[in-house]
């Protein structure tokens, strides 16, 4: 399955996405995607991407099932650097 496909299947709740556009305003990527994956140096946005597709479906998993570990500030963090990341793929022409 290419990673596009798995984007375009994503439904998510319409206030995690409203939250997640909003935090973009301040998102930085190099401060902030360091700190989510815990690395000194970034990886290239399609490899971001899929780091962020699995922890954000994971993520999902949680609030769907009502998992009391369930984080929804972590959750919004990860689709803010999902969007921008989006952003940073180089668009066919």
């Amino acid at each position: 399955m290419q990673l596009e496909d798995v984007l375009n299947g994503i439904i998510r709740p319409k206030i995690l996405v409203q939250a997640a556009k909003i935090s973009l305003q301040t998102y930085s990527r190099d401060r902030d995607l360091k700190r989510l994956f815990k690395v000194q140096f970034l990886p290239q946005p399609r490899q971001a991407l899929e780091l962020l597709v699995l922890q954000e479906t994971e993520l999902e998993t949680a609030r769907k099932i009502g998992n009391a570990a369930y984080d929804m500030n972590l959750h919004i963090q990860i689709m803010t650097a999902l969007l921008q990341e989006l952003y940073l793929l180089p668009r066919d022409t």
